[in-house]
């Protein structure tokens, strides 16, 4: 019986009040900004982690690499290898093109899900490498080092450095 004699207090309330259509419109709009920023908050969050995502993979499995090779040509186990990137992955959108009599409009082709449509992805180049080996010294494994990282990350040997470990 308690919940019957709140249910009738909370519509004895309602009935009071004396603008019911703008607090059921507030209400509405309230709603409507919650959920509408939440579905734009979340695709944001989706794709920043799919940039980190990409970006990640392929600099991981790089790095990973070019420490498997330089730990074969060198030797060392514990060979140390640091690549300083880019900033990001750059991704190729497409876009639909429409034009009328006066104008144009591209907008991004977007699939079932939200995402757009990815044509291509830009990796990020590496910018410069830092290799820390026992042997280091060894002016030969240097140079093999410096052109086998060269080659495989693209990048001009001035930006490689061979250290010795101590």
């Amino acid at each position: 019986m308690d919940k019957k004699n709140e249910k009738s207090s909370i519509a004895e309330k309602l009935k009071k009040l004396k603008h019911k259509e703008i607090v059921v419109a507030v209400l509405a709009v309230i709603v409507m900004l919650v959920i509408y920023f939440s579905s734009y908050l979340t695709k944001s969050a989706d794709s920043v982690s799919y940039e980190n995502e990409a970006r990640g993979d392929y600099c991981v499995k790089m790095e990973t690499d070019v420490l498997d090779a330089v730990r074969k040509l060198s030797g060392d186990k514990n060979a140390k290898v640091i690549v300083n990137w880019e900033t990001s992955v750059e991704a190729v959108i497409a876009y639909a093109t429409s034009t009328g009599q006066n104008s144009s409009s591209s907008q991004p082709t977007i699939v079932n899900n939200g995402a757009p449509v990815v044509l291509k992805e830009i990796y990020p180049k590496a910018l410069g490498v830092a290799i820390v080996i026992s042997g280091g010294d060894n002016v030969k494994l240097r140079l093999d080092i410096t052109g086998m990282v060269s080659t495989l990350l693209d990048i001009s040997p001035e930006k490689i450095a061979v250290y010795s470990s101590k």
